[in-house]
Protein backbone atom coordinates (compact mmCIF):
# COMPACT_ATOMS: atom_id res chain seq x y z
CA UNK A 1 0.00 0.00 0.00
CA UNK A 2 1.64 3.62 -0.95
CA UNK A 3 0.59 6.64 0.78
CA UNK A 4 -0.87 9.34 -0.73
CA UNK A 5 -0.71 12.79 -0.34
CA UNK A 6 -3.49 14.66 -0.90
CA UNK A 7 -3.40 18.83 -0.44
CA UNK A 8 -6.20 19.86 -2.78
CA UNK A 9 -9.55 18.83 -4.92
CA UNK A 10 -6.66 17.69 -8.00
CA UNK A 11 -4.43 15.67 -5.80
CA UNK A 12 -7.63 13.77 -4.58
CA UNK A 13 -9.05 13.43 -7.88
CA UNK A 14 -5.62 12.23 -8.70
CA UNK A 15 -5.66 9.81 -5.85
CA UNK A 16 -9.59 8.63 -7.15
CA UNK A 17 -8.39 7.73 -10.41
CA UNK A 18 -5.20 6.11 -9.71
CA UNK A 19 -6.99 3.45 -7.50
CA UNK A 20 -9.66 3.17 -9.90
CA UNK A 21 -7.66 2.42 -12.46
CA UNK A 22 -5.79 0.04 -10.52
CA UNK A 23 -9.28 -1.85 -9.83
CA UNK A 24 -9.66 -2.44 -13.50
CA UNK A 25 -13.15 -0.10 -13.00
CA UNK A 26 -14.27 2.74 -15.62
CA UNK A 27 -15.75 5.68 -14.56
CA UNK A 28 -19.01 4.17 -15.29
CA UNK A 29 -18.31 1.40 -13.04
CA UNK A 30 -17.13 3.35 -10.07
CA UNK A 31 -20.09 5.93 -10.82
CA UNK A 32 -22.68 3.00 -10.40
CA UNK A 33 -21.25 1.58 -6.99
CA UNK A 34 -21.44 5.51 -5.49
CA UNK A 35 -25.26 5.69 -7.54
CA UNK A 36 -24.36 9.21 -8.77
CA UNK A 37 -23.91 10.27 -13.02
CA UNK A 38 -20.42 9.04 -14.62
CA UNK A 39 -20.04 13.26 -14.89
CA UNK A 40 -19.75 13.60 -11.62
CA UNK A 41 -16.87 11.15 -11.55
CA UNK A 42 -14.94 12.76 -14.61
CA UNK A 43 -15.63 16.23 -12.06
CA UNK A 44 -13.82 14.34 -9.10
CA UNK A 45 -11.17 13.40 -11.15
CA UNK A 46 -10.30 16.58 -12.29
CA UNK A 47 -10.52 18.40 -9.19
CA UNK A 48 -13.75 19.64 -9.46
CA UNK A 49 -16.21 20.26 -6.58
CA UNK A 50 -18.18 16.99 -5.90
CA UNK A 51 -19.99 16.50 -2.31
CA UNK A 52 -17.85 14.97 0.37
CA UNK A 53 -19.73 12.38 0.74
CA UNK A 54 -19.19 11.35 -2.32
CA UNK A 55 -15.16 11.78 -2.49
CA UNK A 56 -15.09 9.88 1.00
CA UNK A 57 -17.62 7.06 -0.47
CA UNK A 58 -15.51 6.68 -3.35
CA UNK A 59 -12.43 6.53 -1.34
CA UNK A 60 -13.91 3.67 1.03
CA UNK A 61 -15.14 1.81 -2.17
CA UNK A 62 -11.59 2.12 -3.66
CA UNK A 63 -9.88 0.33 -0.25
CA UNK A 64 -8.67 3.80 0.51
CA UNK A 65 -9.50 5.69 3.43
CA UNK A 66 -8.39 10.11 4.75
CA UNK A 67 -6.20 10.56 7.54
CA UNK A 68 -6.31 14.29 8.83
CA UNK A 69 -3.16 15.31 9.95
CA UNK A 70 -2.15 18.59 11.26
CA UNK A 71 0.92 20.04 9.31
CA UNK A 72 3.04 20.42 12.25
CA UNK A 73 2.55 16.63 13.31
CA UNK A 74 5.64 14.38 13.14
CA UNK A 75 4.33 11.00 11.60
CA UNK A 76 5.51 7.73 11.06
CA UNK A 77 3.53 5.58 8.68
CA UNK A 78 4.47 1.58 9.50
CA UNK A 79 1.34 0.34 7.68
CA UNK A 80 -0.02 -0.60 11.13
CA UNK A 81 -2.68 0.63 13.71
CA UNK A 82 -1.18 2.97 16.41
CA UNK A 83 -1.79 0.91 19.66
CA UNK A 84 -4.60 2.12 21.41
CA UNK A 85 -4.54 2.90 24.91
Amino acid sequence: MSILEVLDAADLGRAVRRLRKERGWTQVDLAEWLDVNPVTVGRMEHGRPVAITVAMRALTLLGAKAVVIPKWASVDVAGEEPPRG
